[in-house]
């Protein structure tokens, strides 16, 4: 992107969020990324203008260091010109929260750091957690995405609130030639932490199973490239509708990681489409997606025996899954109340109302 060329998105002309009492606040979403999807849609359900701000690619300290910069500046511009009451900005990296805390004490508004898993345990982000206590102590709330995150931030005596599952409003979508009896989604990004060799692996061994392993495709290396099976299938970047009318046509849906106390957005998606997912098996996965999911180890062996298992009892899980995807959004409505009453407090008392005492 060119200085000038932030990516932001509305949820319609004068994005704000519509509060009880008639009380009304203008927000924005400040992400130091190309695109996050569940940024995107938590911004939409408040009503948002979202900013994802990023300027050039990842290289050495010093090219990090312009980079950081200019994205600083640009954040503070879109932000000064914007004037939202409330901030909600995503973390990592801690340099963006710094942002939105200056913005917000030097025009009088607020701000709500939404903490991803890398804050918190990503070796390149464990030296920030004394300032990220420090900035949480002066934010308006600090969301965490599951437990484990929770029992970090509880001891800091800062307002926050514990939302992992996010609920999306998918269209149709395109429908999507399927080739194959039976059909996964493998949602990829194509990171180091996603087990794609293993998942070829595992294709190899069930050649009647048609993989579509989703993301960017050029970003696999060659190597493994020259390892795919034939009926794996790497759909490239899709359009939007393109994806999510692969998402509904296939039998399940696949999303694996190696690395543990990761809520998957992809899990997610499953959940709301109503798809029965094949997870890693980590801790955390388990406890949250404890319905109509096939737990798996990330080796050939391990996820192929789980697609079987879901082959098998395919009904089950589509009935167990819909379960689930109930279940999530009533835990959803209660932490979405909870955030909209945190929203509420520090406009009611700028309006001369007396804000009801929050607790953590």
């Amino acid at each position: 992107m060119g200085v000038g060329d932030e990516k932001s998105r509305s949820s319609g002309p004068n994005p704000v969020t519509y509060l009880g009492e008639g009380l009304v606040v203008k927000t924005a979403f400040l992400a130091w990324i190309d695109y996050h999807r569940r940024s995107d849609l938590l911004a939409q359900h408040l009503g948002a203008t979202t900013y994802f701000i990023q300027h050039g690619a990842p290289g050495g300290l010093i090219k990090t260091a312009i980079r950081y910069l200019v994205q600083a500046w640009r954040s503070w511009r879109v932000l000064s010109k914007d004037r939202p009451d409330i901030v909600f900005v995503q973390n990592p990296p801690i340099f963006c929260v710094v942002v939105a805390a200056l913005y917000a004490k030097r025009y009088g508004a607020e701000y709500v750091i939404d903490s991803h898993t890398g804050a918190f345990l990503s070796p390149k982000w464990r030296w920030s957690l004394r300032l990220h206590r420090l900035l949480s102590s002066g934010a308006l709330a600090t969301i965490v995405h599951n437990t484990a995150q929770e029992q970090i931030v509880k001891p800091w005596g800062c307002r926050y609130l514990v939302m992992g599952f996010t609920p999306g409003r998918y269209p149709p979508g395109d429908t999507y030639d399927l080739d194959g009896n039976f059909c996964v989604a493998v949602i990829s990004s194509f990171r180091d932490d996603e087990p794609l060799g293993e998942v070829f692996g595992a294709a190899a061994l069930m050649p009647d199973v048609r993989f579509y392993i989703t993301g960017d495709a050029t970003r696999i290396q060659a190597s493994l490239a020259a390892r795919k099976p034939d009926n794996v299938l790497l759909t490239g970047y899709l359009s939007y509708d393109r994806y999510v009318g692969l998402l509904r046509g296939v039998d399940a849906m696949v999303v694996l990681t190696t690395g543990d106390h990761q809520l998957l957005m992809g899990g997610f998606e499953a959940v709301s489409l109503g798809k029965p997912l094949i997870v890693s098996d980590w801790p955390l996965l388990r406890t949250y997606f404890h319905q109509g999911t096939v737990y798996v180890t990330n080796t050939a062996e391990g996820i192929s025996e789980g697609i079987r298992q879901a082959q098998r009892d395919l009904p089950v899980l589509q009935q167990a899954i819909l379960a689930l995807s109930a279940e999530l959004h009533t835990e959803w409505e209660g932490a979405i109340a909870q955030l909209r009453c945190l929203l509420e407090a520090p406009k009611a008392k700028a309006d001369g109302g007396k804000p009801e005492k929050l607790q953590p």
